[in-house]
């Protein structure tokens, strides 16, 4: 009977499913000329060709014969947003073109090109020049000859750039040939760094997207414990928008070479996504230098490999997949820490979208591709989420969430076969009604729900085709007060323009009745199969300050608090749990204080504290302050207890220092500290830290940033002094 309701409401549901998806420069003399051009109306259209060329100069001629300009002495010609500067210049009227000698300089919007003699179409905004400098904000370079191809492109030849706008450059970009597009990119092929006069390496093309601050090279040398000296490298391709990305080309001594890609595309009506690779045949070579005999080597294949792909089929419609291979569970720990510290244990996964008129249809697919990583596959799971409809005129309104899924827990490294009870094929019906009031004041949105559940299998082993029901109901309580406050003032500079002061307290009650199948004989798939019984009260109250700054509302102050508060069942009394504060104050803009607690009132006791304190000088100076503190209430320990220490401040516009520190109350230890000064090279920054990490070691890099491309570094890191493990060293004191 059983099995039959189940396969009729499946049918019914994958039929609604099909529904749902289905619906699923001309010239302008001081002298007028002696013949003027007609023009008729239906020269309109390129009447803005013909808009006037004004020539200044301290003697100017006017040849009406041949249609030619000449001009001596402080030559200033201005045509639509350009404009050219020269010591003597012939201008033809009817072609436009411009002839200029000494000292010329041509103004655009997209920059400045100048040079000994000029030759330039105003019309067409072609020309050439030689011995020629341009400036193309960030860039600035100078060539044999410079070419302007159109408005929107220059092309130098036996030409440098740079960022640096000295006369004599901290460093250059040297090439045979670099192409310009102001505002867009700069391209260059085999192309030599030199700074000073030595040339330090070569790149065989360079492409630098200027609205992209990444580095197009990124070299790391450095030296580690276990991976002895090593040099990093990323490289950039980019062949244009639509496909670019990074290769990778690393040593390091005690492990050998890896390396790999990173491809980024965007496909015409079909999305765009990013393929990652990385490969090694690791090899633990236990010699102490490279040019040592290897000793005890063993060879370990590693790698990883992801795709990740998200395609707008439709403006209702998203598929967004991601595959992730790994060969062992350590390498991203090993050489991917930043992005394991993130997500340790990636999935692989399908999910398609598709957003109703009043609902959210999904088909989810996952599944396991690394062995020794737990995962719950879902193979799959169809999911259909409506939000509150209106019923009729009323004030009633109604809500529902259905989805079906055929589910799979694995274990980490499991068996040949699985154990019975995990795996279950789960059709979950959450069906609500609610009604939204007014009362007086108070907001109120009292409701009840029903949730029906089928499972094939529970983890018992001869429990099958089960019917889980639990009913909810609660309501919804809420209100708002505020006042306002006639207050003027600047005292301390803090631009008090009217003060409101808004309170909204809320009360929330939730009941769930205790589920037909208690949780605990059911697998834990995820939350769906978690559910208790809930009897509890939640009491909020937000409090806000308010004024009003440059038109605009700010708040000076907000202060939430929130409380629940559990009715007595069998095993306890009703009492309040868990107290939670959250803090803000910014009085400034530059001064912001914040804390946020937990507080256990059974055990009376916090169980979390933390604030932090922010205040800045501009770019002068800055100090920030920070303490983290946790109990664990139910062993009465304290887990940790640590403040940070930050400040920065700037000596004179060449130098800056900054100081952070981490102590640990726990053992009176000063976990880290850390020390770095900058140093403004004019076109570069130089930034030099020393940090020392309790049990990890000391370590100094070295960073020189281009700042007109600030994510552009070139890293020199050592680490040494780092504790062995095991040793004395690493105990708590």
């Amino acid at each position: 009977m059983i099995k039959t309701l189940y396969k009729s409401t499946l049918i019914i549901f994958l039929v609604g499913l099909c529904i749902a998806i289905l619906p699923a420069f001309s010239f302008a003399a001081k002298e007028k000329p002696a013949h003027p051009q007609k023009t008729s109306s239906s020269d309109n259209k390129i009447s803005a060709d013909r808009r006037p060329i004004e020539v200044n100069g301290d003697r100017v001629e006017f040849f009406a014969e041949s249609n030619k300009v000449t001009a001596e002495g402080n030559v200033v010609i201005k045509y639509q947003d350009t404009r050219l500067t020269c010591k003597k210049v012939t201008v033809y009227t009817q072609t436009k073109e411009a002839f200029a000698e000494g000292d010329a300089h041509l103004y655009s919007s997209k920059g400045e090109i100048s040079g000994e003699n000029l030759t330039y179409n105003f019309d067409k905004q072609t020309g050439m020049l030689y011995d020629a400098k341009l400036t193309a904000i960030p860039f600035y370079g100078a060539g044999k000859s410079i070419q302007k191809i159109n408005a929107n492109e220059m092309l130098a030849n036996q030409a440098y750039i740079t960022t640096c706008d000295l006369e004599k450059p901290h460093y250059r970009l040297r090439s045979k040939q670099v192409q310009i597009f102001p505002g867009n990119k700069v391209v260059a092929k085999n192309v030599s760094m030199v700074i000073g006069d030595t040339p330090i390496f070569y790149i065989p093309k360079y492409v630098q997207v200027l609205n992209d601050k990444r580095p197009w090279v990124a070299v790391t040398p450095g030296y580690d414990k276990k991976w002895g000296m090593y040099l990093l490298q990323a490289w950039r391709y980019y062949f244009d928008e639509n496909a670019k990305g990074v290769i990778h080309l690393d040593y390091r001594e005690k492990k050998d070479f890896a390396s790999g890609f990173d491809y980024s595309y965007k496909m015409v009506n079909f999305g765009e996504g990013i393929i990652r690779t990385y490969y090694m045949n690791e090899r633990s070579i236990q010699s102490k230098r490279i040019w040592d005999e290897p000793r005890n080597t063993v060879v370990k294949e590693r790698f990883k490999g992801e795709w990740r792909h998200k395609w707008q089929i439709a403006p209702q419609t998203q598929a967004i997949w991601q595959y992730y291979k790994l060969k062992d569970r350590e390498f991203l720990k090993d050489y991917f820490k930043r992005e394991y510290e993130k997500v340790p244990d990636p999935k692989s996964f399908f999910l398609l979208t598709h957003t109703l008129p009043s609902a959210t249809l999904s088909f989810d697919v996952e599944k396991r591709v690394n062995n020794f990583f737990a995962t719950t596959e879902k193979l799959p799971e169809i999911k259909l989420d409506t939000i509150d409809q209106k019923i009729g005129e009323s004030r009633f309104y109604f809500k529902n969430l259905t989805s079906f899924a055929q589910l799979d827990s694995k274990t980490a490294q499991p068996a040949a076969t699985d154990p019975k009870g995990k795996k279950t094929e789960r059709l979950d019906s959450y069906n609500q009604f609610s009604h939204q009031e007014k009362i007086g004041f108070i907001e109120t949105r009292p409701y009840i729900a029903m949730r029906q559940t089928y499972f094939s299998r529970d983890n018992g082993p001869d429990s099958t085709n089960l019917v889980r029901g639990i009913f909810y109901s609660g309501v919804d309580l809420s209100t708002k007060f505020y006042r306002l406050f006639d207050a003027q003032t600047n005292f301390a500079n803090l631009g008090i323009n009217k003060l409101r002061h808004v309170i909204t307290p809320s009360v929330s009650y939730a009941y769930i009745h205790p589920p037909t199948i208690p949780y605990s004989k059911l697998t834990a798939f995820d939350e769906v199969d978690t559910i208790d019984r809930k009897n509890q009260v939640t009491l909020s109250l937000e409090n806000k300050l308010q004024t009003k700054r440059d038109g605009g509302s700010v708040d000076l102050l907000r202060w939430f608090l929130t409380d629940d508060y559990v009715t007595k069942n069998k095993s306890a009394r009703g009492r309040f749990q868990l107290l939670k504060s959250d803090l803000e104050i910014k009085p400034y803009n530059w001064l912001y204080f914040s804390t946020d607690s937990e507080y256990n009132t059974k055990a009376d006791k916090f169980r979390a504290v933390n604030f932090d304190f922010s205040a800045a000088g501009g770019d002068h100076w800055n100090i920030g302050l920070g303490q983290r503190y946790q109990r664990d209430i139910l062993n009465q320990t304290t887990l940790g207890r640590q403040t940070t220490a930050e400040m920065a401040y700037r000596l004179n516009p060449k130098w800056k220092v900054r100081a952070y520190e981490r102590f640990e109350a726990k053992g009176h230890s000063l976990k880290e500290q850390e020390y770095t000064i900058y140093r403004d090279l004019h076109c570069w920054t130089m930034e030099v830290t020393f940090n020392s990490t309790r049990r990890e070691g000391n370590s100094i890099w070295i960073i020189f940033r281009i700042k007109a491309f600030p994510k552009m570094g070139f890293e020199f890191n050592n680490s040494y002094h780092q504790r062995k493990a095991g040793s004395q060293s690493t105990t708590e004191e």
